[in-house]
């Protein structure tokens, strides 16, 4: 799927998202922006700002709920770079969704200016040399895009309900600012 395509799908899986999960937090004004995109046919992101602000506040929401987990995992023997960015899976408290077979990592706690990019799987995520679709950030000079389309539009419910794909990996991942983000303490899985 191109990458135009992918960002529509997102936009409409949010959309559906904020409707159906969240409608208790969502505002009149929240509700006609909705319809107002519904109607223009998706066909650009002039709305992206107001979107932004609706995702900021459920992810707020949920973050404060104590409900979720965030946890970047060890991959292997050796623990990743986390100095720029970290990458991390959420999952409910009682529902831990790891990457991949891995046992231990880190515990972090997060807010949504943290999240540089989500995806339903492996973000993809590579130092790259040029600005493209696919930037999820810029840290120090430094350019990172995420090939699987992570995006900040996606709210916390999309991320953990995994539904099935045939894509090779059944995990979500989060991209994070690591300089905006607060280890807590290491996490082992049983």
């Amino acid at each position: 799927m191109n990458i135009i395509d992918l960002r529509k799908k997102q936009l409409l899986e949010l959309l559906e998202s904020l409707v159906i999960d969240y409608s208790y937090l969502l505002t009149e004004d929240d509700f006609n922006l909705i319809d107002c995109i519904n109607e223009s046919g998706l066909g650009d992101f002039q709305f992206r700002q107001d979107l932004e602000e609706i995702v900021e506040r459920v992810w707020k929401y949920e973050l404060e709920s104590n409900q979720y987990k965030v946890i970047s995992w060890n991959k292997g023997t050796c623990h990743p770079n986390r100095d720029v960015i970290t990458f991390a899976t959420i999952s409910l408290k009682d529902e831990i969704i790891p990457f991949c077979d891995a046992m231990d990592g880190i515990e972090y706690q997060i807010s949504y200016d943290a999240l540089l990019g989500a995806c339903q799987k492996d973000g993809a995520t590579i130092r790259a040399s040029s600005i493209n679709e696919y930037t999820v950030a810029v840290i120090d000079n430094q350019i990172y895009n995420s090939y699987n389309g992570a995006t900040r539009l996606i709210t916390p419910k999309q991320l953990i309900r995994l539904e099935e794909t045939d894509y090779h990996t059944h995990y979500n991942e989060l991209i994070l600012d690591s300089k905006k983000i607060i280890p807590i303490h290491g996490y082992c899985r049983k």
